[in-house]
């Protein structure tokens, strides 16, 4: 599992480098110029000497290559240092001038915590319906949890959190006003963003923890523990629960890959501080040293994931070898 581990950590690298070339490719063929929309209106734009004037001091007028190499650090910039993304720079930010790892310092934690109590959220929820779905099979219980989730999952983020705060500020009560901005994970402010972020994925763990207790269950060992007159609780808990989580194991880190999509609406709708909202300004403003830095860090949280839940299939299923 060392090995495994090693040469997947490994692995990440060429792959990241390979997101950020055809972001950064993107962003450089791409429409739209940073230094026009940070002018704003149309009578603000300089004229073309001074446009060029600023694009020679930004270095934005240097050839492809030259600006990717030097974004990535790989040889020395005018002050004859090697000061790029391989040194952990991510430069920065065209528009406010600010240093692009400053906002990662204040927006990354706001993600994460955003992120892991979701994840939690759908886990700790998910399965236990998906459990309850699959025991119910085919009865009224199995049809609500799954039309349900089917109901939840098919309304977009933008349209069912309006819903939601008109429901539960307006006509319940719930909240004294529309939860906005960030005042960490255990405040109230907390709850429509974690809640919203789960209800999106939700419905994958859900059908997949049902698929595989349907398809335990019929197992014949299944059948001899429950002829030893064991109580379908500890058939359900010994011998069934670690036999289906394998595939459940896997639709939550497919999950997890969503609710880093998610994060971008979720944020934006409830103005929270973090990645997502400072990547959707960036893409506004054709700030590419943030969109870059963004879109680095997304990869590498999904690829963590994906990582965590392949080696979480080793400890669910001692079968499972690492070559």
């Amino acid at each position: 599992m060392v090995v495994y581990t090693i040469r997947r950590l490994l692995l990440m690298f060429p792959i990241l480098l390979g997101v950020l070339l055809v972001t950064y490719t993107l962003g450089f063929y791409g429409p739209g110029d940073p230094l026009v929309i940070m002018f704003g209106e149309e009578e603000r734009i300089p004229d073309p000497e001074i446009l060029a004037r600023l694009k020679k001091i930004h270095g934005l007028d240097r050839p492809f290559q030259v600006q990717f190499g030097d974004y990535l650090g790989v040889w020395k910039n005018g002050r004859g240092e090697f000061d790029g993304l391989l040194q952990g720079n991510f430069g920065t930010s065209l528009i406010d001038k600010r240093p692009v790892n400053e906002k990662i310092r204040i927006g990354m934690p706001v993600s994460f915590q955003l992120g892991i109590a979701s994840a939690i959220v759908m886990v700790v929820f998910g399965v236990p319906l998906g459990i309850l779905a699959a025991i119910k099979q085919n009865s009224w219980i199995d049809y609500l949890i799954i039309a349900g989730a089917i109901a939840v999952r098919s309304v977009p983020v933008f349209v069912l959190a309006p819903m939601l705060m008109i429901v539960l500020v307006l006509k319940l009560h719930v909240f004294e006003h529309v939860p906005i901005g960030w005042d960490g994970v255990f405040s109230m402010a907390a709850v429509l963003p974690v809640a919203l972020m789960a209800a999106t994925s939700i419905l994958l763990v859900i059908r997949m923890a049902r698929a595989g207790i349907i398809e335990v269950l019929s197992e014949n060992y299944v059948r001899t523990a429950r002829a030893k007159g064991l109580s379908e609780r500890l058939v359900i808990s010994r011998h069934v629960m670690k036999n289906a989580m394998t595939p459940v194991l896997t639709s939550i880190g497919l999950a997890l890959s969503g609710l880093v999509t998610g994060a971008i609406f979720v944020e934006l709708i409830f103005s929270i501080p973090g990645l997502a909202l400072a990547g959707i300004s960036a893409f506004r403003s054709r700030d590419y040293p943030v969109i870059l830095a963004v879109t680095v860090i997304g990869g590498f949280f999904i690829i963590m994931a994906n990582l965590l839940v392949d080696l979480g299939y080793g400890l669910l299923d001692p079968r499972v070898r690492y070559e």
